[in-house]
Protein backbone atom coordinates (compact mmCIF):
# COMPACT_ATOMS: atom_id res chain seq x y z
CA UNK A 1 0.00 0.00 0.00
CA UNK A 2 2.98 2.27 0.06
CA UNK A 3 2.89 2.86 -4.03
CA UNK A 4 0.70 6.05 -3.76
CA UNK A 5 2.45 7.66 -1.19
CA UNK A 6 5.56 7.32 -3.10
CA UNK A 7 3.36 8.72 -5.79
CA UNK A 8 2.90 11.60 -3.90
CA UNK A 9 5.98 12.44 -2.78
CA UNK A 10 7.09 12.16 -6.49
CA UNK A 11 4.15 13.90 -7.71
CA UNK A 12 5.68 16.73 -5.16
CA UNK A 13 9.23 16.41 -6.39
CA UNK A 14 8.31 16.89 -10.19
CA UNK A 15 5.27 18.92 -9.97
CA UNK A 16 6.23 21.76 -7.29
CA UNK A 17 9.79 20.97 -5.67
CA UNK A 18 12.14 20.84 -8.64
CA UNK A 19 10.37 23.83 -10.91
CA UNK A 20 9.87 26.12 -7.69
CA UNK A 21 13.41 25.54 -7.01
CA UNK A 22 14.59 26.39 -10.83
CA UNK A 23 11.98 29.79 -10.62
CA UNK A 24 13.70 30.65 -7.38
CA UNK A 25 17.00 30.96 -8.68
CA UNK A 26 16.30 32.11 -12.15
CA UNK A 27 14.04 35.50 -9.78
CA UNK A 28 17.39 35.62 -7.48
CA UNK A 29 19.70 35.89 -10.75
CA UNK A 30 17.11 38.07 -12.02
CA UNK A 31 17.18 40.61 -8.90
CA UNK A 32 20.97 40.44 -8.08
CA UNK A 33 22.43 39.69 -11.67
CA UNK A 34 20.22 40.57 -14.37
CA UNK A 35 19.01 43.66 -13.93
CA UNK A 36 16.33 42.69 -16.64
CA UNK A 37 13.98 45.81 -18.00
CA UNK A 38 10.67 46.28 -16.27
CA UNK A 39 8.55 45.29 -19.08
CA UNK A 40 10.14 41.76 -19.23
CA UNK A 41 10.22 41.36 -15.46
CA UNK A 42 6.21 42.10 -15.73
CA UNK A 43 5.68 39.40 -18.68
CA UNK A 44 8.03 36.79 -16.37
CA UNK A 45 5.44 37.18 -13.11
CA UNK A 46 2.41 36.71 -15.33
CA UNK A 47 4.03 34.13 -16.75
CA UNK A 48 5.35 32.73 -13.41
CA UNK A 49 1.70 33.49 -11.95
CA UNK A 50 0.23 30.85 -14.50
CA UNK A 51 3.17 28.19 -13.35
CA UNK A 52 2.52 28.33 -9.99
CA UNK A 53 -1.57 27.99 -10.50
CA UNK A 54 -0.91 25.00 -12.33
CA UNK A 55 1.51 22.93 -10.05
CA UNK A 56 -1.05 24.12 -7.11
CA UNK A 57 -3.77 22.12 -9.44
CA UNK A 58 -1.13 19.55 -10.21
CA UNK A 59 -0.39 19.04 -6.39
CA UNK A 60 -3.59 18.93 -5.19
CA UNK A 61 -5.11 16.40 -7.81
CA UNK A 62 -2.15 14.31 -6.47
CA UNK A 63 -3.32 15.17 -2.44
CA UNK A 64 -7.09 14.05 -3.59
CA UNK A 65 -5.39 10.71 -5.15
CA UNK A 66 -3.49 9.59 -2.16
CA UNK A 67 -6.51 10.20 0.10
CA UNK A 68 -8.74 8.10 -2.30
CA UNK A 69 -6.46 5.11 -2.44
CA UNK A 70 -4.76 5.36 1.59
CA UNK A 71 -7.19 7.59 3.56
CA UNK A 72 -3.59 9.10 5.23
CA UNK A 73 -4.09 12.82 5.69
CA UNK A 74 0.10 13.61 7.21
CA UNK A 75 1.24 13.85 3.93
CA UNK A 76 -1.39 15.58 2.21
CA UNK A 77 -0.96 18.50 4.86
CA UNK A 78 2.24 18.65 3.91
CA UNK A 79 1.58 19.07 0.78
CA UNK A 80 -0.75 21.63 1.24
CA UNK A 81 1.64 23.82 3.00
CA UNK A 82 4.29 23.65 0.25
CA UNK A 83 1.96 24.76 -1.72
CA UNK A 84 1.26 27.59 0.43
CA UNK A 85 4.66 28.23 0.97
CA UNK A 86 5.40 28.68 -2.94
CA UNK A 87 2.23 31.03 -2.76
CA UNK A 88 3.12 33.39 -0.40
CA UNK A 89 7.18 33.32 -1.53
CA UNK A 90 6.34 34.23 -4.85
CA UNK A 91 5.29 37.89 -4.26
CA UNK A 92 8.47 38.25 -2.63
CA UNK A 93 10.81 37.00 -4.95
CA UNK A 94 8.45 38.88 -8.18
CA UNK A 95 8.85 42.34 -6.01
CA UNK A 96 12.48 41.85 -5.37
CA UNK A 97 13.08 41.69 -8.92
CA UNK A 98 10.83 44.39 -10.00
CA UNK A 99 12.78 46.54 -7.31
CA UNK A 100 16.13 45.61 -9.25
CA UNK A 101 15.14 46.37 -13.09
CA UNK A 102 16.28 48.82 -15.11
CA UNK A 103 14.29 51.11 -16.90
CA UNK A 104 14.63 52.35 -20.61
CA UNK A 105 17.66 54.88 -21.06
CA UNK A 106 16.28 57.53 -19.08
CA UNK A 107 17.53 60.52 -20.94
CA UNK A 108 19.67 62.90 -18.83
CA UNK A 109 18.81 65.96 -17.48
CA UNK A 110 20.11 68.35 -19.66
CA UNK A 111 18.42 66.40 -22.70
CA UNK A 112 14.82 66.71 -21.52
CA UNK A 113 15.23 70.48 -20.89
CA UNK A 114 15.94 70.63 -24.12
CA UNK A 115 13.23 68.64 -25.61
CA UNK A 116 11.21 70.36 -23.24
CA UNK A 117 11.84 74.09 -24.65
CA UNK A 118 12.10 72.97 -28.29
CA UNK A 119 8.40 71.89 -27.51
CA UNK A 120 7.87 75.63 -27.10
CA UNK A 121 8.44 76.89 -30.60
CA UNK A 122 8.88 74.90 -34.26
CA UNK A 123 11.07 75.50 -36.68
CA UNK A 124 9.96 74.66 -40.53
CA UNK A 125 12.62 75.00 -43.15
CA UNK A 126 10.82 75.57 -46.54
CA UNK A 127 10.89 73.01 -49.81
CA UNK A 128 13.25 75.32 -51.29
CA UNK A 129 15.40 75.67 -48.81
CA UNK A 130 14.63 79.77 -48.80
CA UNK A 131 12.38 80.71 -45.91
CA UNK A 132 13.03 79.41 -42.00
CA UNK A 133 9.60 79.70 -40.49
CA UNK A 134 9.46 80.17 -36.30
CA UNK A 135 6.27 79.50 -34.74
CA UNK A 136 5.87 80.22 -30.84
CA UNK A 137 8.18 81.33 -27.53
CA UNK A 138 11.32 82.40 -28.57
CA UNK A 139 12.95 80.68 -25.34
CA UNK A 140 16.52 78.88 -24.74
CA UNK A 141 18.44 77.51 -27.27
CA UNK A 142 16.54 78.69 -30.03
CA UNK A 143 19.50 81.36 -31.63
CA UNK A 144 21.42 77.84 -31.49
CA UNK A 145 18.85 76.14 -33.47
CA UNK A 146 18.64 78.89 -35.97
CA UNK A 147 22.78 78.78 -36.35
CA UNK A 148 22.47 75.39 -37.05
CA UNK A 149 19.82 75.79 -39.49
CA UNK A 150 21.68 78.46 -41.34
CA UNK A 151 24.69 76.11 -41.38
CA UNK A 152 22.60 73.48 -43.33
CA UNK A 153 20.70 75.53 -45.68
CA UNK A 154 23.07 77.80 -47.68
CA UNK A 155 20.21 79.44 -49.79
CA UNK A 156 18.42 80.43 -46.47
CA UNK A 157 17.67 83.86 -47.06
CA UNK A 158 14.64 84.81 -45.10
CA UNK A 159 13.40 84.28 -41.47
CA UNK A 160 9.70 83.84 -41.49
CA UNK A 161 8.00 84.98 -37.60
CA UNK A 162 4.89 84.68 -36.07
CA UNK A 163 5.94 84.34 -32.06
CA UNK A 164 4.48 86.18 -28.63
CA UNK A 165 7.80 87.03 -27.47
CA UNK A 166 9.70 85.52 -25.00
CA UNK A 167 13.07 86.07 -23.57
CA UNK A 168 14.81 89.37 -24.86
CA UNK A 169 18.58 87.40 -24.51
CA UNK A 170 17.33 85.21 -26.61
CA UNK A 171 15.54 87.42 -29.19
CA UNK A 172 18.83 89.04 -29.56
CA UNK A 173 21.25 86.58 -30.24
CA UNK A 174 18.78 85.47 -32.80
CA UNK A 175 18.50 89.24 -34.10
CA UNK A 176 22.91 89.11 -34.51
CA UNK A 177 22.41 86.34 -36.88
CA UNK A 178 19.97 87.41 -39.00
CA UNK A 179 22.07 90.85 -39.31
CA UNK A 180 25.04 88.99 -39.55
CA UNK A 181 23.64 86.56 -42.78
CA UNK A 182 21.83 89.52 -43.68
CA UNK A 183 18.35 87.87 -43.62
CA UNK A 184 14.97 89.33 -44.84
CA UNK A 185 12.34 89.26 -42.02
CA UNK A 186 8.36 88.40 -42.43
CA UNK A 187 5.68 88.85 -39.82
CA UNK A 188 3.56 85.78 -41.24
CA UNK A 189 1.25 86.05 -37.64
CA UNK A 190 1.69 88.56 -34.67
CA UNK A 191 4.82 88.97 -34.14
CA UNK A 192 5.01 90.69 -30.75
CA UNK A 193 7.23 91.43 -27.75
CA UNK A 194 10.51 90.16 -27.97
CA UNK A 195 9.78 89.05 -31.56
CA UNK A 196 9.83 92.29 -32.97
CA UNK A 197 13.51 92.81 -32.02
CA UNK A 198 14.67 89.83 -34.32
CA UNK A 199 11.81 91.52 -37.06
CA UNK A 200 13.92 94.50 -37.02
CA UNK A 201 17.14 92.90 -37.40
CA UNK A 202 16.16 91.94 -41.02
CA UNK A 203 17.96 93.57 -44.03
CA UNK A 204 14.31 94.04 -45.79
CA UNK A 205 10.96 93.94 -43.67
CA UNK A 206 7.76 92.99 -44.33
CA UNK A 207 4.27 91.86 -43.45
CA UNK A 208 2.43 88.75 -44.65
CA UNK A 209 -1.43 89.41 -45.55
CA UNK A 210 -2.28 88.19 -41.57
CA UNK A 211 1.33 89.78 -40.43
CA UNK A 212 1.13 91.97 -37.49
CA UNK A 213 3.59 93.68 -35.28
CA UNK A 214 2.97 94.43 -31.43
CA UNK A 215 5.32 96.29 -29.11
CA UNK A 216 5.67 96.79 -24.95
CA UNK A 217 7.90 97.97 -22.68
CA UNK A 218 10.61 95.06 -20.96
CA UNK A 219 9.01 93.23 -17.52
CA UNK A 220 9.97 90.56 -15.55
CA UNK A 221 8.57 87.04 -15.23
CA UNK A 222 9.48 87.01 -11.75
CA UNK A 223 7.15 89.30 -9.31
CA UNK A 224 9.51 90.14 -7.26
CA UNK A 225 12.29 91.04 -9.51
CA UNK A 226 15.78 90.16 -9.87
CA UNK A 227 18.39 93.39 -8.64
CA UNK A 228 20.67 92.07 -11.08
CA UNK A 229 18.83 93.08 -13.82
CA UNK A 230 18.53 97.01 -14.82
CA UNK A 231 15.43 97.34 -17.48
CA UNK A 232 16.02 101.03 -18.44
CA UNK A 233 19.50 99.87 -18.90
CA UNK A 234 17.91 97.04 -21.23
CA UNK A 235 15.65 99.22 -22.92
CA UNK A 236 17.86 101.73 -23.77
CA UNK A 237 20.39 99.18 -25.21
CA UNK A 238 17.75 97.84 -27.19
CA UNK A 239 16.22 101.40 -28.56
CA UNK A 240 19.80 102.06 -29.83
CA UNK A 241 19.90 98.90 -31.78
CA UNK A 242 16.26 99.61 -33.45
CA UNK A 243 17.29 103.49 -34.28
CA UNK A 244 20.07 101.52 -35.91
CA UNK A 245 18.30 99.73 -38.24
CA UNK A 246 16.91 102.63 -39.48
CA UNK A 247 13.53 102.70 -37.18
CA UNK A 248 13.14 106.34 -36.29
CA UNK A 249 13.71 107.32 -32.88
CA UNK A 250 9.93 108.73 -31.92
CA UNK A 251 8.68 105.37 -33.39
CA UNK A 252 11.08 103.40 -31.17
CA UNK A 253 10.60 105.11 -27.46
CA UNK A 254 6.92 104.84 -27.81
CA UNK A 255 7.52 101.43 -28.82
CA UNK A 256 9.33 100.64 -25.50
CA UNK A 257 7.42 103.09 -23.53
CA UNK A 258 4.36 100.97 -23.55
CA UNK A 259 3.26 99.24 -20.56
CA UNK A 260 4.56 95.86 -20.22
CA UNK A 261 1.36 94.17 -19.54
CA UNK A 262 -0.48 95.88 -22.64
CA UNK A 263 0.23 95.57 -26.61
CA UNK A 264 0.84 98.31 -28.84
CA UNK A 265 -0.39 97.28 -32.48
CA UNK A 266 0.81 100.29 -34.74
CA UNK A 267 -1.18 99.97 -38.44
CA UNK A 268 0.62 99.03 -41.46
CA UNK A 269 0.64 103.07 -42.68
CA UNK A 270 2.63 104.08 -39.49
CA UNK A 271 5.49 101.20 -39.48
CA UNK A 272 6.35 102.24 -43.08
CA UNK A 273 6.30 105.87 -42.28
CA UNK A 274 8.89 104.57 -38.97
CA UNK A 275 10.76 102.29 -41.16
CA UNK A 276 9.88 99.15 -39.26
CA UNK A 277 8.23 97.87 -42.40
CA UNK A 278 10.57 98.50 -45.38
CA UNK A 279 8.24 96.83 -47.88
CA UNK A 280 5.07 97.18 -48.42
CA UNK A 281 4.10 93.31 -49.90
CA UNK A 282 0.52 93.04 -48.45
Amino acid sequence: MSAPAVSLSRCLLRQLLLPRAAVVIGWLAAAHWLALPKGLVLALIAADALLLLWQARAVLRGTDAHVASTGAMAPVWGSYLLVLLAIFAAPVLWWEALLSTREEAALPYAEQRRQKREALYRLTLSEDGSTLVLEGEITHGLTRRIEAQLAAAPDLRRLQLSSAGGLIYEARGTARLIAQYRLETEAAGLCASACTLIFAAGHSRRLAPDGALGFHGYGLMFPGGLPQVNLIAEQQRDLEFLQQQGIHADFARRALATDHRSLWRPTLAELLAAGVVTQSGR
